[in-house]
């Protein structure tokens, strides 16, 4: 993969909406996807696949090989070396690029990038009762802004306060085991927004940005402090695929 993919420490942000996916598509997936996909029902099937099809496309698109051939797993859970919980990795072909992939209500969202972690949250409707998750998840700062807020304005913050924290802890690679009440993420403040919270040897400090997808979708990517590179934000079957889109810019 050409350093050009990502110039600057840039990060490409995907959004992928609700779509099935057909025989054809499926058969990218590897056997333990199929079956994930078999064991699930309705639209959370239907989510899993196209979500995992888009990833397996956009990925190889960078790496230049075909989607099946990608071989993707796991790094070692940097909290209690477990690798069946540890940040998502390309296994092969041997490569630095970096991603992490969310979905929600059939959406989905995937950060790409190269040699550094990252981490990426979205959200449409809550999946959780607000008021009940906050004291659980919040911090006592995030509360009391929280509850300070009308009504009618308390949704979209809790949806990018928990984007956040989810981004942050995907990033740092221990997902949700983390408690989330030691990590504040300041949602009185708009991105970018500095994040202090991690696991020794890896990074402590993140700043968290908000790509913009619509007022529906509320999305959070956490990429290492100091990282200045540019954002750049595509939509999955919109736009070209990254080995499309260089075939393109190189015959222009």
């Amino acid at each position: 993969m050409s350093q050009q993919r990502f110039p600057d420490g840039a990060v490409d942000v995907w959004l992928g909406v609700p779509e099935e996916a057909d025989e054809r598509a499926l058969a990218v997936l590897s056997g333990a996807e199929r079956n994930r996909v078999h064991l699930l029902r309705g639209r959370a099937a239907a989510s899993y696949a196209a979500a995992h099809v888009g990833l397996r496309r956009i990925l190889a698109g960078y790496l230049d090989v075909e989607a099946d051939q990608l071989k993707l797993g796991r790094t070692l859970c940097p909290e209690c070396a477990d690798p069946a919980h540890g940040p998502p990795a390309v296994v092969w072909p041997p490569t630095a690029l970096t991603f992490n992939l969310s979905r929600a209500d059939g959406f989905w969202l995937l950060g790409v990038g190269e040699g550094r972690p990252l981490g990426v949250d979205l959200e449409a409707e809550p999946r959780i009762d607000p008021e009940l998750t906050a004291p659980l998840a919040f911090t006592e700062r995030e509360l009391a802004h929280l509850r300070a807020l009308p009504a009618a304005d308390q949704r979209a913050v809790f949806l990018r306060c928990w984007t956040r924290k989810e981004a942050v802890v995907k990033a740092v690679g221990i997902g949700l085991a983390a408690d989330l009440c030691r990590i504040e993420v300041h949602p009185d403040r708009p991105g970018p927004v500095t994040v202090r919270y991690g696991v020794d040897p890896g990074p402590t400090a993140w700043t968290l940005q908000e790509p913009d997808f619509g007022p529906d979708l509320h999305a959070a990517l956490a990429r290492v402090e100091g990282s200045t590179g540019p954002v750049r934000t595509f939509r999955y079957g919109g736009d070209p695929l990254p080995a499309a889109a260089e075939r393109a810019a190189a015959s222009a």
